[in-house]
């Protein structure tokens, strides 16, 4: 039986640093807290979705460190698939976030063995193909764009793929160009959009959707703003759902692609699922980490209702017309 969301990405301890406002060049900032959490963007959007009561499985390689700092314990206890998982001899990544509310985030990353991590992954990707072909939906995050390249341009993936450069865009923008064409749905932020328009040198990002190969549907996240969504010849906007407080913006945008992709996967269209993700984002900026506060799908609904002042709707369509119309 197939599975419906794969998420390609990694597996990362967030050490995050709320503060009042940034520090300059050589000028030193108290932070107002500190904390570690679970976070990575593939795991993030597999927790996510398993949150939501879609069949997730994630493919990353695990850090030596894995399941003595019990990530491991946690992934089986939200429900996550971890068959993908690849062990290796040396520790997780981090990541350290400097936070600002209202702001967008500062982070910097750290790998022990990005080189090792990469070899471990090649020496895989015929399972990580076997997986795939398993699954409905491929979602690609941050992670190594080489080794996403590598599988895709083997063109035997039949499932959709999902794709979100995030920071990459700015680090590696020639591997994100070489992977858009590859993918049916692609994610972004207002920010990673100005940037591949000029990767692409194009005037629009819609030109994109008019290109032969490439994705049918695109989002682009506004923050605060919500988001605008375009999907063949037609596009529209999305409010950003309110939350009750605001916490902290991490993993905000891991949780939206997962809540519209479980959302298609659902049966509903394109416009429900943009609402259904915006509802499911709203929930992460509540609480500390991008994994503490992700909702159950009956919060969604409740939520959703009272923001959007209708009854939640009914799944409109089969996810087998839907994925045709995501690849055709």
């Amino acid at each position: 039986m197939r599975r419906e969301i794969l998420a390609f990405g990694s597996i990362v301890i967030d050490n995050v640093l709320v503060v009042k406002k940034f520090a300059a060049v050589n000028e030193t900032v108290q932070a107002e807290k500190y904390r570690y959490t679970y976070g990575g963007a593939g795991a993030n959007v597999a927790v996510a979705a398993a949150r939501l009561g879609v069949k997730s499985s994630l493919f990353a390689v695990a850090g030596s460190d894995f399941k003595r700092m019990n990530y491991e314990k946690h992934l089986k206890r939200e429900g996550v698939d971890i068959s993908g998982l690849l062990p290796a001899p040396f520790l997780m990544p981090r990541s350290f976030i400097i936070s600002k509310e209202g702001s967008d985030d500062q982070v910097l990353y750290y790998y022990e063995n990005k080189r090792g991590t990469s070899k471990i992954l090649f020496e895989n990707w015929k399972k990580a193909i076997k997986l795939a072909n398993n699954h409905e939906v491929c979602h690609f995050s941050t992670g190594h764009f080489e080794f996403y390249y590598h599988i895709l341009k083997k063109s035997s993936i039949k499932s959709v793929v999902s794709f979100d450069p995030g920071q990459e865009t700015f680090s590696y923008p020639y591997r994100v160009k070489r992977l858009i064409p590859k993918c049916h749905m692609l994610f972004m932020n207002n920010h990673e959009a100005k940037r591949i328009k000029e990767i692409l040198k194009i005037r629009s990002i819609k030109e994109l959707i008019k290109e032969e190969k490439g994705p049918n549907l695109i989002c682009i996240s506004l923050g605060a703003q919500g988001s605008v969504v375009l999907f063949k010849c037609k596009s529209f906007r999305v409010p950003a759902v309110k939350p009750e407080k605001v916490v902290d913006p991490t993993g905000a945008g891991d949780s939206h692609r997962a809540g519209f992709i479980s959302a298609l996967l659902k049966g509903y269209t394109i416009e429900t699922a943009a609402k259904i993700a915006s509802t499911v984002a709203s929930f992460t900026i509540e609480a500390e980490g991008a994994q503490k506060s992700l909702p159950r799908w009956e919060q969604v609904v409740k939520r959703y209702e009272n923001f959007f002042k209708e009854p939640f709707p009914q799944p409109q369509k089969s996810w087998e017309e839907i994925k045709e119309e995501l690849l055709s």
